[in-house]
């Protein structure tokens, strides 16, 4: 606690700054309970912003790759990360309700196949989350499971 970890994470990130990496970055809260999935968003959030940035062709790849992986389950996604409408839109169906484990499955599932997507030799993700101590169990799993 309290030995710079962070601005380290803050250097690195300059440092890859121009370079065709997306480093993005969420960060648990002890004091605000935040939902589950809360720093991902966060991380995903930038990650959008950052592929925005990047100009119409890299949205268009994005948007294809993402939407080749996932398909039609682009709803299950997009009500975790609504962020990614400004990628690949909104969804034209609603995802089918099953029961929580089931559902739970499904998320795991499509977030794989999401970051299998967006994660790429040529242009690679740096995911960091700060303060993962105070993670809820869901997105530890997730995380877990990459």
């Amino acid at each position: 606690s309290g030995v710079g970890k962070s601005a380290v994470v803050q250097h690195v990130r300059k440092r890859l700054q121009g370079k065709k990496i997306h480093f993005i970055s969420g960060k648990f809260e002890q004091l605000q309970p935040a939902g589950p999935l809360r720093a991902l968003d966060a991380a995903f959030s930038e990650y959008t912003n950052s592929v925005i940035q990047k100009g119409p062709q890299c949205i268009l790849e994005t948007k294809k790759a993402i939407v080749d992986a996932i398909q039609a389950d682009a709803g299950v996604l997009t009500d975790a990360f609504p962020c990614l409408c400004k990628i690949i839109g909104k969804p034209t169906t609603t995802p089918v309700e099953i029961g929580p484990m089931a559902s739970q499955n499904r998320f795991r599932f499509i977030f794989q196949m999401f970051i299998r997507a967006i994660n790429s030799l040529s242009y690679p993700i740096i995911l960091f989350l700060d303060d993962l101590q105070w993670a809820d169990e869901f997105t530890l799993q997730l995380i877990c499971s990459l």
